[in-house]
């Protein structure tokens, strides 16, 4: 990023600390959500070993060095596999072309197949001298715990909403970031790249084909069907997003009826939404195991062609 990313303050305090009194461990473990600025901060770091730092923005994406290595899941491929880690265990026994340090960085660590993550813990076992290993995960239950304790762990947590919408909002002012944010499930990184995306305009045809499953213009299939080109989980927070400010408007009873959130309003009763709501927030909570996203959407869209009513279904299960 281009400009210093307020809630790694505290995590780059530590590791420059770590750097300045000759302390820094041997390998790091950076854990946290999806969109926070964990790679970013990684590159950061080691661009500060390898004598490169370039300021508070740290590198840019593009950046390399001779004695960084990034290891990722081959093209085409889901997982780091363990000839990849193996060559990288090879190369840290090499010496620095800088006569520094050797820098790997590994991400997403979760992706690592069994094998290449007992390759892996050989070298975090006995590692060699001015070598850094930094991984990056998002899951917090994907990496072996003998992995794991050998690094020194630090957690990125969702930095609070009007931190994150002041930063957000000095990049660029002209968007709603407040929805987007929401929609990112706090992380702003994530929301940034919504926006790139155009989420603002999915978000008004998201809202227009439930509009046509409550007139039975369309069927969950073929809404389905459009909607299962975005990302499954943000496709899923965005709907637990629009349902829950349904909720709040009716709960407050105002007359936020205008527009396209009228049909809504005077068509499905508070007591469906709740229930409904409970069942997107169950599908969120599987999300990452679904095999077929396709089929998690038709069964949550179908309910909106009988007004969420359980009843006028048949009970839905």
């Amino acid at each position: 990023m281009a400009d210093a990313i307020p809630w790694h303050e505290e995590p780059w305090e530590r590791i420059h600390r770590a750097w300045t009194y000759e302390r820094m461990p041997h390998a790091l473990l950076l854990e946290g959500p999806a969109g926070l600025g964990k790679l970013e901060f990684a590159r950061r770091t080691a661009a500060l070993v390898l004598g490169a730092d370039h300021g508070t923005g740290g590198p840019p994406a593009d950046w390399q060095h001779p004695d960084l290595r990034e290891i990722t899941p081959a093209e085409g491929k889901r997982q780091i596999a363990v000839d990849q880690i193996r060559a990288l265990c090879a190369e840290l026994f090499m010496t620095a072309h800088s006569g520094g340090y050797k820098v790997a960085l590994i991400h997403p660590a979760d992706s690592m197949n069994t094998h290449a993550a007992n390759s892996l813990l050989k070298t975090l076992e006995e590692p060699t001298d001015r070598t850094l290993l930094i991984l990056v995960r998002a899951r917090l239950d994907t990496l072996p715990a003998t992995i794991a304790s050998r690094c020194q762990r630090i957690r990125f947590a969702v930095p609070e909403e009007q931190r994150a919408l002041a930063w957000l909002t000095e990049l660029d002012g002209s968007r709603d970031w407040r929805r987007l944010l929401a929609m990112a499930g706090g992380a702003p990184l994530k929301a940034l790249t919504l926006a790139a995306e155009g989420m603002e305009e999915t978000d008004r045809t998201f809202r227009q084909d439930l509009a046509t499953l409550l007139k039975g213009e369309e069927s969950a299939v073929q809404v389905a069907a459009r909607w299962q080109k975005q990302p499954l989980d943000v496709t899923l927070s965005w709907l637990a997003i629009f349902v829950s400010g349904l909720i709040r408007a009716a709960c407050r009873g105002d007359a936020e009826t205008a527009g396209d959130l009228q049909i809504f309003q005077q068509n499905i009763r508070l007591d469906s939404l709740f229930g409904y709501l409970d069942e997107v927030q169950a599908a969120i909570a599987r999300a990452g195991t679904a095999l077929s996203p396709q089929l998690v959407l038709e069964g949550l869209l179908i309910p909106w062609g009988y007004r969420l009513d359980e009843q006028s279904q048949g009970g839905r299960h």
